[in-house]
Order: structure tokens, then C-alpha cells, then sequence
């Protein structure tokens, strides 16, 4: 009886090791192409031990197991340690991610990376669901409907977060700052990205652009939004990438191709393989000429924006201007499996015309390494100007946030500026759009949201009220104008707007813009 308990199992084993190996086979494949032979040896050795204990574990554990999951999660762990980026998707993780890369999709609205172990997020996308709830970059998403998210991959919490859109999804939201987590629940939506969902004048001669994504086209339609600045009476610009998350390459160099000179390098690709290394070049030139610009950017910024942001600070040919980056510099490609399974890969890092690889995780990894080892480069432009590599871009000048206090993010995440507004806009039928918000429309907020159940200190009201009333009149503003009428009135209010506006009043060429950066250097000194 024994021995045919013994058969059986060992005919288990078989049937589960041949399946197994179908999966590791191209990954394993992967990996001895560049391998000599001493490393092939080293490799087959270090494979059979994982056949001898996937066996054992299979023979011998104190309860059955499936060897085919185990082998899943050996793949997982052995990506999880290349990279946060590089992962295994079953079948249905890999459908789930080709319906989210098309852009509409339903959910919360948001990019996601992994900073030390946890979910985090990159950047909410403008006018979504996860936006108007309030989520800051930076954000950990440390909970799904109550279930910790410690250690889970990033696909397996986007597919946890993904769902039917009017369905709810609840997450908890640890922030920098903020002293206890905070329960957010959040109806799940259609997301559809508008890469340029604003452009205009922001005084007589200065433009002002916001690309919120990096998805097909958006290159072409810069080039059309800039020679419609230049007709408007545009000489300067400020290119507002914060909180974008980043898209595709090839729209990267496409966009910055509007601003650097025909020839220049834009972006490198280097990696392992010959068809890993690229280096892109602008191909078209400056679409309106040279004048001044700023590129407004902040830790929610990352991958294709950190690419143009690289572009021009290494060409000096505008200042960038806002926070350090994010640090997302890494090239990853799609390799199939079998049975609708996918290997999504990094195979490469960007690198800035300088030389500065974007990637925050290679570049620290660098300097643990080499702690006495200096990341200075030098921009390629005509100012030869030293700057540092941190696997970000950091700004030519940083700027502080804005302290968001406690009760504005309560009545925002709730939902209730948005309800408000309707009732507003219900109850002033002619609004012009220089409306302002008075000190009775603020008392009856007031009393609106703390009918609705919130809970509010008198002190704590006065102290907020700049920015409640700033936050009211964008959301009347939207539910009136739409997106327009919500940035026309945001422009007015947006202190990084307002500083990047001072700058460039005081430059009328790019020559005088690095100047201005000089004598504000100066005098830190």
C-alpha cells in the first residue's frame, strides 16, 4: 500500500514539476544568455537544488501543497528583488493590466510605485475619483478593504483597487505628517486621462501648459498648443508636469523635441543587451524658437516627465523648478509565457543627456556602495553648470508645500466641497467667472458640513479659511466651467504658479533667466 502511496505521489510531483518548468523555463533562458561557462555551471547547479527542494518540501512537508504555486512564488520573489517593477503576471493579472494600459479603465485614478516594501502612490490624475478624495503623492496605501498590503506586489494591489465602476473600494492612507491612518472609501469610476487637460495665457507674454499624462498624441498636440501660445502673445512658458506620472517614451522625446535643439540628445536607454541600448534624439527642434522656461515639477512627477525635466535642465535651456522627483527611471518590456501568462521585465534605465541615470533604486544602491564617491555631473549646455544625481531630478530651484490642514482634507475626502458647490451653483443661476466667495457663503459651508456630520472647531475654521475658500471657488468654478473654470481660478491661487510667474517676469531671454538663478544662488550664499 505504502509503495503505491509513494508511485502516486511521485506521479503527482512529476505532473507538477513538468508544469512548473514551463513556467521558469523562459525566465531561466533569460538568464544564461549572457552567462559563461563557469556561471552556466554555477546556474544548473543552483537549479537542480531548487528540483531537490521543491521535491522535498512536495515529499516530506507536514501537509500537502501545490509545488506549482510554490514555484509562482519563488518567481515572484526572485523579481521582487530585481526591482519593484519587475513582475510575473498570471493570466488574469496580465489581462487586467492590458485593459488598465489603454488608458479607460475602471477605478480610482491613480499611479502607483513601491518605496520601501509599500504601495505608494506616484500621482492621483486630475478631475478621478482618487483626486477628489484627497490622495497626496507620496501617499502608502497600506490597507485594501482592511487587508494589509505588506509585502503584495504592485499589480496584485492595482487589481485589488481596480473593479466595477459605482462600486466601493476602501483603503487606508498612511502620510507623512499625519499622525494616525486614514480610512478612505471611494467609488470606483470610469478613468479616462486627458494628457492636456489645460493651456493659456497666465498674463500678456507668458504661457502656461499642464500635461497631466503621457499617453499617443501628446507630442503633436504640444507642438499645436505652442504655435497657438505664440499666436496668443506668448514669449515665455511654464510646462506644468507635477504629479504626472509618467507614459510612454516615445511621447517623452516627442515632447521634449519642442523645446531642445535639433540633434540634441534627448534620453539613453542602457541595458544588458544590445537592443536595450537606444539613445533618442530631437529630431524636429524648438517648435516657437528659444525663450525663457520653467518646467514646474514635484514628487509626484516621475519616468516620462522626469525624461523632459532631465532634457532641459541638462541643456540649460530652462529652470526646473518645484520639488525633487520621484525617481521612476526604468524601461521595462512585456515578455509572453505560456497559458496567457507574462513576464513584464526591466531591461534598461534612462539616463539624462548628462549622464545621470533617473532610477532612485540604481542610483542609491550606487551610493551604498560607494558612499565616498561623489554623483556630480556637469548640464551640456552653455552654462556647464554642476549638478547633482540623486536617481531624481532635482529642481535648479526647490519650493515648499503648502501645509493642507486637517479639516479641509476632511470635508475634500467626503466629498463635500464638490455637493456644496452644486448647491451653490443651484442657488446663483447668472455666476460671471470673476465671482468671489463672501463670509456668509463660508458661514452657510459651515453649516452644510455640519449637517452632513463633520464635526467643526471654531478655531480651526478661521485658521483655514484662505484655503477653504480657495478650494470652494475651484470646485464652483468646475462644476460651472469644467476643467477650464477650475484652473482659471487654481492659476490664481497656485503659490508654485506664482513663483514660477516672478521668475520669468523678471527674464525676457533664457540668458537672463539663468542670470536670475545666479544672483538668487548668490544671495543664499
Amino acid at each position: 500500500m505504502r509503495n503505491d502511496r509513494e508511485e502516486a505521489k511521485m506521479k503527482k510531483y512529476r505532473k507538477y514539476i513538468v508544469v512548473a518548468l514551463m513556467v521558469l523555463m523562459p525566465i531561466i533562458s533569460l538568464q544564461v544568455m549572457g552567462a559563461n561557462e563557469p556561471q552556466k555551471q554555477t546556474l544548473y547547479q543552483s537549479l537542480r537544488r531548487f528540483n531537490d527542494i521543491l521535491r522535498i518540501v512536495d515529499h516530506r512537508y507536514a501537509q500537502d501543497v501545490d509545488p506549482v504555486e510554490l514555484v509562482n512564488k519563488a518567481i515572484r520573489g526572485m523579481l521582487s528583488s530585481l526591482d519593484p517593477y519587475s513582475v510575473y503576471l498570471d493570466e488574469k493579472t496580465h489581462k487586467e493590466f492590458m485593459i488598465r494600459t489603454t488608458g479607460k479603465y475602471g477605478g480610482l485614478g491613480f499611479e502607483v510605485g513601491k518605496v520601501d516594501g509599500w504601495v505608494t502612490v506616484i500621482a492621483p490624475f486630475e478631475g478621478t475619483p482618487a483626486w477628489r478624495a484627497g490622495l497626496k503623492p507620496g501617499d502608502r496605501v497600506i490597507k485594501i478593504d482592511g487587508v494589509s498590503t505588506k509585502g503584495i506586489t504592485l499589480e496584485e494591489a492595482v487589481s485589488k483597487m481596480r473593479g466595477i465602476p459605482g462600486t466601493e473600494v476602501t483603503i487606508t492612507i498612511a502620510r507623512e505628517g499625519v499622525g494616525e491612518p486614514m480610512d478612505l472609501t471611494i467609488e470606483r469610476a470610469k478613468i479616462k486621462v486627458e494628457p492636456i487637460p489645460y493651456f493659456g495665457l497666465i498674463n500678456k507674454d507668458i504661457g502656461y501648459v499642464k500635461i497631466a499624462s503621457f499617453s499617443p498624441g501628446v507630442g503633436k498636440n504640444l507642438t499645436k498648443v505652442l504655435k497657438e501660445l505664440d499666436g496668443m502673445g506668448a514669449k515665455k512658458l511654464i510646462l506644468d508636469l507635477r504629479s504626472n506620472p509618467g507614459g510612454y517614451l516615445n511621447e517623452a522625446v516627442n515632447v521634449a523635441d519642442n523645446f531642445i535643439d535639433k540633434g540634441r540628445l534627448i534620453v539613453s536607454e542602457l541595458g544588458q543587451t544590445p537592443s536595450a541600448n537606444r539613445k533618442f534624439y530631437a529630431k524636429k527642434g524648438m517648435t516657437v524658437g528659444e525663450f525663457p522656461l520653467i518646467v514646474l515639477v514635484n514628487r509626484g512627477s516621475a519616468s516620462a516627465s522626469e525624461i523632459v525635466a532631465g532634457a532641459v535642465q541638462d541643456w540649460d535651456r530652462g529652470l526646473v523648478v518645484g520639488d525633487t522627483t520621484f525617481g521612476k527611471g526604468l524601461v521595462q518590456t512585456i515578455v509572453p509565457l505560456d497559458e496567457g501568462a507574462a513576464l513584464k521585465l526591466t531591461i534598461a534605465r534612462y539616463y539624462t543627456p548628462s549622464g545621470r541615470c533617473i532610477d532612485r533604486t540604481d542610483t542609491l544602491r550606487f551610493m551604498l556602495k560607494n558612499p565616498t564617491l561623489a554623483q556630480e555631473y556637469q548640464t551640456s549646455g552653455k552654462f556647464k553648470r554642476k549638478i547633482e544625481s540623486t536617481g531624481s531630478i532635482v529642481p535648479d530651484i526647490v519650493l515648499e508645500y503648502r501645509q493642507t490642514p486637517h479639516l479641509l482634507r476632511e470635508i475634500a475626502q467626503k466629498g463635500l466641497f464638490m455637493q456644496y458647490a452644486s448647491k451653490y451653483v443651484s442657488e446663483h443661476k447668472a455666476l460671471s467667472e470673476d465671482f468671489k466667495i463672501e463670509e456668509a457663503d463660508l458661514q452657510d459651508l459651515k453649516a452644510f458640513v455640519e449637517d452632513k456630520g463633520v464635526e467643526i472647531k471654531e478655531e480651526e475654521f478661521d485658521e483655514s479659511k484662505s484655503m477653504v475658500t480657495e478650494v470652494l471657488e475651484i470646485s464652483i468654478a468646475e462644476n460651472v466651467w469644467g476643467i477650464k473654470g477650475r484652473y482659471k481660478v487654481l492659476l490664481d491661487y497656485d503659490p508654485w504658479i506664482k513663483e514660477a510667474k516672478t521668475i520669468l517676469e523678471a527674464a525676457s531671454s533664457v540668458d537672463q533667466l539663468f542670470a536670475t538663478l545666479s544672483e538668487s544662488e548668490n544671495k543664499m550664499k
